[in-house]
């Protein structure tokens, strides 16, 4: 492979390994909203299941309004949003492997090249 191939291939890399990383930060910035959602359903439950009965009426926060509903239903919402909280993470949790494996694969290669050229 003569020089400037082998250089523009670098470059190329250089290029995949910063896009990948800049992925990876915003995927462990999104694992950490996730986990805090995740932390703030757990800990809501845990009040109302506390200081109200299924049959008591909550007031649920809506934009800039508030519904009174039960308790029940509310739990019921709760469960749901951390259902897809938790599928959310799921998927996050793959992508964060995959761009990690890309990171190390990548740098991997880079150092192989460099090195073999010396």
């Amino acid at each position: 492979m003569d020089q400037q191939a082998l250089q523009k291939l670098l470059i190329e890399m250089d290029n995949q390994l910063n896009k990948s990383r800049a992925e990876l930060q915003m995927c462990y910035l999104q694992l950490d909203r996730v986990d805090t959602n995740l932390h703030l359903i757990s800990k809501t439950r845990a009040s109302l299941k506390k200081q109200c009965s299924d049959d008591e009426t909550v007031w649920q926060g809506v934009g800039k309004a508030f519904l009174a509903i039960d308790a029940k239903d509310y739990l019921g919402g709760l469960a749901d949003d951390e259902k897809e909280f938790n599928e959310s993470k799921k998927s996050l949790n793959i992508k964060r492997n995959y761009l990690e494996t890309t990171l190390e694969k990548t740098a991997q290669s880079m150092n192989q090249i460099v090195g073999n050229k010396r």
